[in-house]
């Protein structure tokens, strides 16, 4: 009997599950880039934002990043949470509080038993207890707030190198870059055990002479205390709640989308030329904010980055390099790299390119909107070093 009332409870959530599918998506916001909108320019004012604030990130031997920083590497990462900053520049971990302040550099590579080989993830629970993700090693490697490791999981999949904590649950991303992973999700539990398994509903044959793949076959957000997906093979971005997905906001792309008979037909360049290729996903006020590659050329990619209102449905379309102009104090232009909070978003820059910046003529003769802003972005620029870790700046909507 109890067998039975199992079955039809399963039963029952698949069914409500898909009917959340099919009621959803005849009423969620649609936005349209089957024709790019010619590149326009636009303010942080433009976008709602009105204020501004720099948080240098302490340098000391322990928390000196290995290389040279640049915020557009593929191998770099910003997290954000209450109430600290976790940096990953490849297999650097570093987390700092706050004021910017260093706290903790985060494991160590090696390939020892407590020891990662690669940092393909990161992320933190509520209780500050950060996971790090090494798909080589199969383990998510668990360590304290302080940055003292506790403990690793085993996994039980070969290519689950992304993943993000949701409800006491890890919801991973099986990279599908073969086209014949089994399950595209898999939502496990802290020991590792697989609960629930999500198909891949974008199964293809490869081209026999690609190597192709994705850095952003699937992309995560968070947005209003809820997790959202977007995979690179579809236009609708995901809401992931009560073990399901359901269509949040569709950003329709027409036959610029990478789809699995396109993946089966063309080789990698050939889809990097003639597809968009995703970057970076993220929400913050009314807006919705999507960045891609489009037309790709070793010597002239075009890459863009997309706002979409949720209240008026109006589209902006900007060139990175352009970037978001910062008319709040002058500053070096803002480009979203992550969200704080539901109203604050994040990028982060090389202190060389600021001092340069603030040295320039165009900053000399920039009028602010807060004079008292342009004073404080003087004063930290003479603060910096050349070699000083990367300087965190945070907008903040109005209230």
């Amino acid at each position: 009997m109890k067998t039975i009332l199992k079955i039809m409870f399963l039963n029952c959530f698949i069914i409500s599950c898909q009917s959340a599918l099919m009621t959803d998506k005849d009423h969620i916001i649609t936005f349209n880039l089957n024709k790019l909108p010619k590149a326009s320019k636009v303010t942080l004012t433009d976008l709602g934002f009105e204020d501004i604030e720099y948080i240098p990130l302490e340098k000391n031997d322990q928390s000196l990043l290995k290389g040279t920083f640049n915020s557009n590497l593929l191998g770099s990462k910003l997290l954000a949470v209450n109430d600290c900053y976790i940096i990953k520049f490849f297999n650097d971990i570093l987390k700092f509080r706050n004021d910017g302040s260093f706290v903790a550099r985060i494991g160590t590579v090696g390939r020892g038993p407590n020891e990662f080989q690669t940092c393909h993830d990161i992320e933190i629970d509520e209780n500050g207890i950060l996971y790090l993700a090494d798909g080589w090693k199969r383990k998510i490697f668990c360590y304290s707030a302080d940055g003292k490791f506790l403990k690793s999981i085993n996994l039980p999949l070969s290519r689950a190198i992304e993943f993000r904590y949701t409800d006491g649950k890890f919801l991973s991303y099986n990279q599908n870059n073969l086209g014949n992973v089994e399950n595209s999700f898999n939502l496990m539990d802290k020991n590792g055990e697989i609960i629930k398994s999500f198909p891949n509903k974008y199964s293809f044959m490869k081209h026999p002479t690609d190597a192709y793949g994705f850095n952003h076959e699937c992309l995560f957000y968070r947005f209003n205390n809820n997790l959202y997906t977007k995979e690179v093979y579809s236009d609708t971005i995901y809401l992931f709640k009560d073990m399901c997905f359901k269509p949040h906001l569709v950003i329709e792309v027409g036959d610029k989308l990478i789809t699995p008979k396109a993946r089966s037909e063309f080789e990698g360049l050939n889809l990097a030329k003639n597809y968009i290729s995703p970057r970076n996903l993220l929400e913050f006020g009314e807006y919705v904010y999507y960045e891609f590659t489009y037309m790709f050329d070793f010597s002239n990619t075009e890459m863009y980055g997309f706002f979409g209102s949720k209240k008026d449905n109006s589209q902006i379309l900007i060139s990175l390099t352009d970037e978001v102009i910062n008319d709040l104090d002058g500053g070096l232009n803002f480009l979203p790299h992550t969200v704080k909070d539901d109203n604050t978003i994040i990028d982060w820059i090389d202190p060389i390119d600021l001092k340069k910046h603030v040295a320039s003529q165009y900053f000399k003769n920039f009028i602010p909107k807060f004079p008292e802003k342009k004073e404080e972005l003087e004063k930290l620029a003479d603060s910096l070093k050349e070699t000083d870790n990367p300087v965190l700046v945070l907008v903040r909507l109005k209230k």
